[in-house]
């Protein structure tokens, strides 16, 4: 995750841009002083910009850093979370509950979620598989249940 800050390539050209025209500002001193300000002024304008590229390539560079670690950390939050509410609820009651499962249109079952998981561990169940657990009306597919896919 730790990704390192790379200069933007416009920062660079900015930065060159801006030494070319004070060494033009310098060069052009023997020839008029106005003419000389007026190029070291636009040297300046370079170097200027040249900062705000970089300094908004940094920021973008931050923003997606600390996007990544709030996203990372609320992930693990809402999984700590998942794995509370799954514990205190009664897991005797859900371990109890038998499943059915339906392949090639005939229903199969009822099977504990341990067999059904170990089921799909060995590919004859799939994820979109339609599952009924024992007590519902509803069939859903087997990775919409939360506790089949731990």
């Amino acid at each position: 995750m730790s990704t390192k800050y790379e200069r933007p390539i416009l920062t660079s050209i900015f930065y060159i841009l801006g030494v070319l025209a004070l060494i033009g500002a310098v060069l052009c001193l023997y020839e008029s002083f106005v003419a000389a300000v007026t190029v070291a002024v636009a040297g300046i304008f370079y170097f200027g910009i040249g900062q705000a590229v970089d300094y908004l390539a940094r920021t973008a560079h931050s923003t997606d850093r600390l996007c990544t670690l709030f996203e990372t950390s609320v992930s693990d939050r809402l999984k700590s979370i998942e794995s509370s509410l799954s514990a205190s609820s009664s897991a005797s009651s859900q371990q109890s509950k038998g499943y059915f499962f339906s392949t090639d249109e005939q229903q199969q079952g009822p099977v504990s979620a341990a067999d059904l998981r170990s089921m799909r561990k060995d590919g004859l169940v799939a994820d979109d598989t339609p599952v009924l657990r024992e007590g519902e009306t509803q069939w859903r597919r087997f990775q919409d249940f939360l506790a089949l896919t731990r």
